[in-house]
């Protein structure tokens, strides 16, 4: 059967017309270049040298079968070095994504390093993306890994998830409200208008049924709902007083806003995922010590 030695020894010898000067650069005994032209020239069914005390010479399917085989070689190592090339490229780069509104970033950044003590030339690209894109994006292979949050989680078959954290769900209020006091809990504020924000291309439909779920599980009973059309309004109508907003210790508004805050005493699991057919080996690797940083 024909294999690569085989190929490689007849591409050898028919340049050089040579069994020894063959098994000197193929690094074998001129016996066994023997066997291997006589082999392949069984398996082909042709003679492919004609061999005398004076010399060595392709025959017409000798001839014919090193055009073939020289293409097939000089394809081969082509292949072989583009497949390399991508490998090497592929094995050290990570790309990743995450809700454009997670103060993860510190986090990120602790479980690179680490990845990197054990592989220095390992390069990341890190991406914020509205929910709708982050999913779009991860299911089209342009993200190799994205975090968010269950209730955002992708839906599709072979992906695999791995929690990193829970976060805590907070009940955020404007300062002005009559309500807002250090003393207030959530239940002072169960009933009133509830503002959401939409996820992008979220029909209203959805983002009101999202809505109702998370005032049944949470013990909601407001007076109303109120969609905005993303996190940065719900926000701003959550400071003019308009309702009270649920969100988690992760987003960088509820760190960094004025609005009043009240711990809700349940929390909210952030995830990776990834598919299971992925090839790079630091992307299961990233999720895992990612999951340890937060440990």
């Amino acid at each position: 059967m024909l294999n690569e030695v085989s190929i490689r020894c007849f591409l050898t010898l028919a340049q050089t017309l040579s069994f020894t000067e063959t098994a000197k650069i193929r690094y074998m005994t001129q016996q066994s270049v023997s066997k291997y032209i006589a082999k392949m020239e069984e398996d082909l069914g042709f003679q492919l040298f004609i061999r005398t005390h004076h010399y060595v010479k392709l025959t017409k399917a000798g001839e014919a079968f090193y055009a073939f085989f020289r293409e097939f070689s000089d394809r081969f190592d082509d292949v072989v070095e583009e497949t390399k090339n991508y490998y090497d490229n592929m094995f050290n780069s990570l790309h990743i994504g995450y809700l454009e509104w997670l103060e993860i970033s510190s986090s990120i950044g602790k479980a690179l390093r680490v990845l990197q003590q054990n592989n220095p030339a390992l390069k990341f690209v890190g991406e914020k993306h509205p929910q709708y894109e982050l999913n779009e994006l991860f299911l089209s292979r342009k993200l190799d890994l994205i975090i968010t949050y269950k209730e955002f989680a992708p839906n599709a078959v072979g992906l695999k998830k791995l929690k990193i954290q829970e976060s805590p769900l907070v009940l955020l209020v404007s300062p002005d409200h009559p309500k807002a006091s250090d003393h207030a809990t959530v239940d002072d504020f169960r009933n009133e208008p509830f503002i959401k924000a939409a996820s992008s291309r979220e029909a209203l439909s959805e983002s009101k049924n999202r809505a109702r779920r998370q005032c049944r599980e949470l013990g909601f009973t407001p007076s109303e709902i109120m969609i905005s059309p993303n996190l940065e309004s719900a926000y701003m109508a959550a400071e003019f007083g308009q309702g009270v907003l649920v969100s988690t210790m992760l987003s960088r508004m509820s760190l960094h806003s004025e609005l009043k805050c009240y711990d809700i005493g349940v929390s909210e699991d952030l995830l990776c995922f990834w598919h299971e057919d992925e090839e790079k080996p630091s992307v299961a690797a990233f999720a895992s010590v990612l999951e340890q940083v937060h440990q």
